[in-house]
């Protein structure tokens, strides 16, 4: 096909400053586009190519660079302000892999006793608990959140440690320290708690079962018909009793076992008066150091005394001393007589007779700890040495001979002991010890916080 002649344009900028480059190929002088021309000559074809000297472009690639940077320093100076005032704590990440993708286990929730009080309280069957009365918190709470605001009573078994229940005693529960809450195991050998010297329950020994008692005080008693304004127990010298204040204002002993209340300041002229049906039971006590007489040793007194189920009584309180025959104000050189125990207080605590039932034995710090029919458990520290500790003993009630002696580490016992089927128990603080019919100590159980894992 025969060429035409047309005049030859730059593609790009349309300039006809053109050089030829070879056959057909050409170059732009303007731009410095290449291009070349179709044999049929209709169709142009071209290649920009923009030189790197060319300087608008240069200028356009710092800018956009220059607002790109002054972009992203904006973005992280606006992150970084807003996560120092944030309230909320940075996300974390954690990468996970074949080594880390372990399943971690829920945390198991544990519940243990806050302003609490114990108690050992002893079945029908003779088989020992331990009961805590007080509130409850979890594992999980922040410390004083107390459990729902009530106030539990849970029973324990000291030979193992293990938790046997835990209920609710008072579905709302006021405000409470561990001296706010008070137990006693009355002649009736129930449990009694006392709550804020307002509320009263009996936790009974049969069932197991607990129950409020003050209304049945106040119903079948007149003396306190009024109603009660403060009730706490009787030091337990008095007996089975009370110390109430009665909406009157009176202050009575309140004996529920027998039902009878006395003015309580009149108390102690009861305590010396005939019962009306006695019966003569024997019971163990150590005598006390003398100011008298203070190098007379200390005994373990045997004494029998009258007694009736339920009414006032006064222990006895043994100790070398004078008796002069009569009250009043002596000298040394008054006449006396050097007795153990003088005739007001035999008279008080009803007794009939009393002996040394260990002679010539000596002991430091001794306690009577509980006694049975053929048993009687002692603890003592053997010499007057501060850093001595105390160490158990079972004598045979009937002759005083030493059956076992265990010494312990211990520096004090408190005044109660337990004789059970399989050993015995006693009590230092608020800790139990439970030992084997051998002597050896076979669990020590905590009683001031026991954790525990339900509520039920």
């Amino acid at each position: 096909m025969a060429k035409r002649i047309k005049a030859i344009k730059c593609p790009h900028c349309g300039s006809i400053k053109i050089t030829t480059l070879r056959p057909d190929y050409y170059k732009c002088d303007s731009c410095g586009t290449e291009f070349f021309l179709d044999s049929d000559d209709i169709n142009i074809n071209h290649n920009y190519n923009y030189p790197r000297s060319n300087q608008d472009q240069k200028k356009a690639l710092r800018t956009v660079l220059f607002f790109g940077l002054g972009f992203l320093a904006l973005f992280i100076g606006i992150r970084i302000i807003s996560s120092l005032f944030s309230k909320k704590p940075a996300p974390s990440y954690t990468t996970y892999n074949a080594s880390n993708t372990k399943v971690e286990p829920e945390e198991v929730v544990t519940y243990d006793w806050n302003s609490a009080s114990n108690e050992v309280f002893l079945d029908k069957d003779n088989t020992a608990h331990i009961v805590l009365v007080g509130k409850v918190r979890s594992s999980t709470s922040k410390y004083g959140d107390e459990k729902d605001n009530k106030i539990y009573i849970g029973l324990f078994n000291p030979k193992t440690g293990k938790k046997e229940w835990v209920k609710p005693l008072m579905e709302t529960a006021p405000e409470v320290s561990s001296s706010d809450i008070q137990l006693r195991v009355f002649e009736d050998q129930n449990l009694y708690i006392i709550v804020r010297s307002k509320y009263v329950y009996q936790f009974d020994k049969n069932t197991l079962t607990f129950k409020s008692v003050l209304e049945d005080y106040v119903k079948n008693t007149p003396a306190l018909s009024s109603g009660i304004a403060k009730i706490e127990f009787k030091y337990e010298n008095y007996g089975s009793a009370y110390q109430i204040v009665n909406n009157e204002g009176q202050t009575l002993a309140y004996y529920p076992l027998i039902n009878a209340t006395f003015a309580d300041r009149q108390l102690y002229k009861e305590t010396i008066k005939t019962l009306p049906n006695p019966t003569t039971k024997t019971a163990f006590t150590f005598s006390n150091r003398s100011m008298d007489f203070p190098d007379e040793k200390i005994q373990l007194i045997q004494y029998s005394y009258h007694y009736q189920y339920g009414y006032p009584k006064d222990d006895p309180r043994f100790s070398w001393d004078r008796d002069y025959g009569r009250s009043g104000i002596f000298t040394e050189r008054d006449p006396y007589r050097k007795v153990l125990i003088n005739r007001s207080q035999m008279a008080r605590a009803r007794i009939i007779t009393f002996k040394d039932f260990t002679p010539g034995r000596l002991y430091f710090q001794p306690v009577v700890l509980a006694q049975n029919d053929k048993t009687l458990l002692i603890a003592y520290e053997p010499t007057p040495a501060e850093d001595d500790t105390q160490q158990l003993q079972l004598l045979d009630r009937s002759t005083g001979a030493i059956q076992k002696t265990i010494p312990t580490e211990l520096k004090s016992i408190n005044k109660k002991g337990y004789l059970l089927k399989d050993g015995f128990l006693i009590k230092n603080s608020s800790d139990y010890y439970y030992f084997d019919n051998n002597g050896k100590q076979i669990n020590k159980f905590e009683g001031y916080n026991p954790k525990f894992d339900t509520l039920n």
